[in-house]
């Protein structure tokens, strides 16, 4: 039996956390790039999942009454922007109920006015907040995502378990492979001095 030799030990170490790097980048692409098409066929509906489509109507509708009358006089200006406003902040109240229940990382309450029309503010930050929520139902259904951390603990154990090398070359090459991860260690690491 051939003890792993410092040198070896250090390598494989080394691949391992290499190995597993990339692989969770990859996981991690493809979460987002799964989780970007489950947002991309949500956003439509997600208004209407929050039940604020229609406040987002009535929004709407004053944000155009107010631009269509912005050089009309100035009483009128201030009337429809304070409309705005008031239904701009009960779309915001409204979502911040939804963000603080459901843990988004999304901000409701930076429109202004001046900026866009409070729909499009307002439908902008909630594809963010879909776009969270799909990510976390893309990891959750990834079938590698959880596993890695197991595997790669799992390849760790083994390789510092003080074995001799051709049994965790075996024991590593089986993790690997649960993992999903490709892993070819050079015949020279392998072999068995005399």
């Amino acid at each position: 039996m051939k003890p792993i030799r410092s040198n070896e030990l250090l390598y494989l170490d080394k691949v391992i956390n290499d190995k597993f790097y990339a692989k969770r980048k990859d996981v991690e692409t493809e979460i987002s790039q799964t989780a970007q098409a489950i947002s991309d066929k949500a956003s439509k509906h997600f208004p209407k999942e929050l039940k604020v489509d229609s406040k987002l109507k009535t929004l709407n509708q004053a944000y155009k009454e107010y631009a269509d009358f912005i050089q009309t006089k100035e009483r009128m200006e201030n009337d429809l922007r304070t409309k705005v406003k008031n239904l701009a902040e009960q779309v915001e109240e409204h979502l911040d109920k939804y963000k603080q229940s459901r843990n988004w990382d999304v901000r409701f309450d930076s429109y202004d006015i001046r900026d866009d029309n409070p729909v499009n503010y307002f439908e902008r930050a909630m594809r963010e907040a879909c776009f969270e929520e799909a990510k976390v139902k893309a990891t959750k259904e990834h079938k590698l995502h959880s596993l890695l951390n197991s595997q790669q603990e799992y390849a760790k154990n083994i390789l510092y378990s003080g074995g001799d090398i051709n049994t965790v070359n075996i024991e590593l090459k089986k993790a690997f492979n649960d993992a999903e991860i490709e892993f070819q260690l050079p015949k020279s690491l392998t072999q068995i001095s005399a």
